[in-house]
């Protein structure tokens, strides 16, 4: 499907399930819809279901929104949550949840149920128009139950969601790299895809970042990466303000440090977007020396040399708020696979040998943009096997997505009025000469700029 016709299913008002392969635009449909929430005037609730991946989409997780978790822990007692949480569950119109993959059974159950209860509204979800976005062959959810995904939920059959699989490739060139993700998704991952990887091991290359599945190897290897330079360490510690319980939440959720420590020659990554379009979260550089006690970065990609300023990350909730200052920068010899997941790298060596989850290996090679940034060191045998649970949910999401693909075809009344609409003529005038109603009329129109 493309993500023309995914945002036109968004905007009817059906609860979505929006998917695809890494690199397809999931991420920038949701952008695209929320701007035109936006204009439309619709309250939309922005969550992710990882603090890292609502920082990405400039949401909250959807623990803080809904105010299921108490103290960590899920909490079915409806009871303890506080009015403010409740007033903004009540007031929200569409709620977005991005990375669902990583959303187990009982937490979708329990914020159905909520949302149902609070809205006094015993439809599915409380009413609210439902979007969630997610991979699912990305890496599972959490849960002492097995298997945990939430797609196997009641609540899921009762949100009826409209499937939107995405098929256009945004992220990767189309090469190699593309060739063996699909592979591994259409289960024909054999001996040719696997000579591929091969041939991307051993391959002399300049310092890049490096892919690891435990902290304590992202740790060993930042930190003698560091300490190997020459010359004055500059220490930078994160100032965080407003409601403590929130602050820390919100140090947790964030990809910068607390405490980051550089030196000319570090290999650092930034992991915000710019305002301005200089940089995006993932783009790698080197410190190549420091002005007004910052660091100036040079970009591996563009060799262009950037100042690192200060970022504000904000939190709201029925606490109040709380906002943590920060470099947006982190060391980039090293980062865990699950920490980089919504990352899009240009380069990076991947070590897969002790891998240990479902989705690790695919999750790891998708964050490169081309197979010639791909470098690997090792894999185990478990580093590239997928859910054979997932590919079998994955061939019917397809098969009920192309069952939504075509458009919406036109009348020959409502051809008139936007051809009308595009010579310019006023809407009420068109009114007059169709004799469309407000409501479709603004529908025709809404649909003509998502053209454009």
């Amino acid at each position: 499907m493309t993500q023309k016709r995914a945002l036109e299913l968004m905007r009817s008002g059906a609860n979505i399930f929006l998917c695809g392969p890494p690199g397809s635009g999931k991420s920038f449909v949701l952008e695209q819809f929320m701007k035109l929430a936006v204009l439309d005037k619709r309250k939309v609730a922005l969550t992710a279901t990882t603090g890292i991946a609502a920082s990405l989409i400039g949401g909250v997780t959807i623990h803080s929104w809904s105010g299921l978790f108490n103290s960590g822990r899920l909490s079915t007692n409806f009871d303890l949550i506080s009015p403010v949480i409740k007033d903004r569950l009540i007031s929200a119109e569409i709620l977005i949840i991005d990375e669902v993959s990583m959303l187990d059974i009982q937490t979708l159950d329990a914020l159905n149920d909520l949302l149902k209860e609070v809205r006094s509204v015993e439809v599915p979800f409380g009413g609210l128009q439902l979007i969630l976005s997610g991979d699912f062959f990305q890496l599972p959810p959490v849960s002492k139950v097995s298997p945990a995904y939430c797609f196997l939920s009641q609540s899921w059959q009762e949100a009826d969601l409209t499937i939107c699989y995405l098929s256009e490739q945004h992220r990767q060139s189309n090469d190699e790299l593309t060739e063996i993700l699909v592979a591994l998704r259409e289960r024909r991952f054999n001996k040719y895809y696997l000579s591929l990887l091969s041939a991307r091991q051993g391959v002399s290359h300049r310092p890049v970042t490096h892919l690891l599945t435990h902290n304590r190897e992202v740790d060993e290897l930042n930190d003698y990466r560091l300490n190997q330079l020459e010359g004055k360490i500059r220490n930078y510690s994160s100032r965080s303000y407003g409601n403590s319980k929130l602050a820390t939440e919100l140090s947790r959720s964030v990809l910068a440090p607390k405490e980051l420590q550089l030196r000319v020659g570090a290999e650092v990554m930034f992991v915000v977007n710019d305002i301005y379009k200089r940089f995006v979260n993932g783009t790698q550089g080197t410190v190549i020396g420091f002005k007004f006690n910052l660091p100036v970065i040079e970009l591996k990609t563009t060799k262009n040399q950037i100042i690192a300023e200060p970022h504000q990350w904000k939190i709201e909730s029925e606490l109040g708020g709380a906002e943590l200052i920060q470099l947006p920068l982190k060391l980039a010899w090293a980062i865990t696979i699950h920490k980089c997941q919504g990352m899009s790298l240009e380069v990076a060596e991947i070590d897969l040998r002790r891998s240990f989850a479902y989705g690790m290996g695919y999750v790891a090679i998708s964050r490169l943009r081309s197979y010639r940034g791909l470098y690997l060191s090792s894999y185990n045998s478990r580093s590239l096997q997928l859910d054979n649970f997932i590919y079998d949910f994955d061939d019917l999401l397809k098969q009920k997505s192309r069952l939504n693909e075509a458009p919406r075809i036109l009348n020959m009344t409502e051809k008139t009025a936007l051809a009308l609409f595009k010579s310019g003529m006023s809407p009420w005038l068109i009114k007059q000469t169709t004799g469309l109603n407000q409501e479709r009329l603004k529908n025709i129109t809404d649909e003509n700029r998502l053209s454009e």
